[in-house]
């Protein structure tokens, strides 16, 4: 049987991960398949690609040899793809959106709940993660993200800035006085981030010098960081926009200048003619240009 472009795929993965187990799971595959698929593209080269052991698989020096053109050939078929899909023309089909933790949860299922009724032949699928998806490498279609992209051949279209604050429950504040100060900030219960370093950064670009140890609750789910807020733990950053849809939240040290988040949305130059995608991309600019207007949070 000669081998395809997805056992090429395979090789990758096994290169990647260093074992079969983990390259299953990074192509939804299971381990046997893989494991099949690696012996195919060995018995149609004639070569040895790995050496199995209890380490896992090791790349053999002819292996080695082939990776860069691996590499090459995924990558061309890649952007064929890319650009395929930019020339279609039909509505129909899937758009893939990534999004972080709160935009994923809290705002985009009702920002989008009226387009899927006016356009009912589009299925939307929603990655929520506060990893940055690899549009390049097609993981998604539209990438909405908080800061400016930077990757080659990306459109990126900047919708908003969105202002930030620091916010405290009128229930923790009933227990404690509100800081008026940045010093008094720190005899404070703060919520924060437990192994992200990009909350002590913004912190710091307000003038504001926190360790991790400064936070008392520490989280690195933003969902999670945010509810901390609403159950009165203590003092924690919010989107004012949103914060407002909260009336027992209280704005702490509001003169504090926190630099805003910008809101950006992306996608490849290859799909930007794409009608579905373009449809949905010009969509999501308007309505999250004021992104809290029609939502109830």
């Amino acid at each position: 049987m000669p081998y395809s472009l997805d056992h090429i795929r395979t090789f990758q993965a096994v290169v990647k991960h260093g074992s079969l187990l983990a390259a299953s799971k990074q192509l939804a595959l299971t381990q046997p398949t893989v494991g099949r698929h690696i012996d195919l593209l060995e018995d149609a080269l004639g070569i040895q690609l790995f050496t199995r052991g209890r380490a896992g698989m090791r790349l053999t020096e002819k292996g080695a040899d082939l990776v860069g053109v691996a590499n090459e050939i995924s990558g061309s078929a890649l952007e064929f793809e890319r650009v395929a899909a930019g020339l279609e023309e039909q509505i129909s089909g899937s758009v893939r959106l990534s999004t972080n933790q709160i935009f994923g949860t809290l705002l985009l299922p009702g920002l989008v709940a009226a387009f899927m009724q006016t356009h009912s032949e589009i299925d939307l699928e929603i990655v929520v993660t506060n990893a940055v998806s690899n549009l390049l490498q097609r993981d998604a279609d539209i990438a909405i993200r908080m800061f400016r992209p930077t990757q080659n051949d990306l459109i990126a279209r900047k919708v908003t800035d969105l202002p930030m604050g620091l916010y405290a429950h009128k229930n923790y504040l009933d227990r404690n006085d509100a800081p008026q100060t940045l010093a008094a900030l720190k005899q404070h219960v703060l919520i924060g981030q437990d192994r992200s370093p990009t909350l002590i950064a913004a912190f710091h670009s307000a003038g504001i010098d926190l360790t991790r140890g400064d936070f008392n609750f520490r989280c690195d789910d933003d969902v999670a960081a945010l509810h901390a807020v609403r159950a009165g733990i203590g003092i924690g950053p919010l989107h004012t926009g949103m914060a407002a849809r909260w009336p027992d939240l209280v704005r702490i040290l509001p003169q504090l200048d926190i630099p805003p988040l910008q809101l950006w949305l992306a996608c490849h130059a290859d799909v930007r003619h794409n009608k579905r995608i373009r449809l949905v991309m010009d969509f999501l600019a308007q309505k999250l240009s004021s992104p809290y207007a029609n939502c109830s949070i």
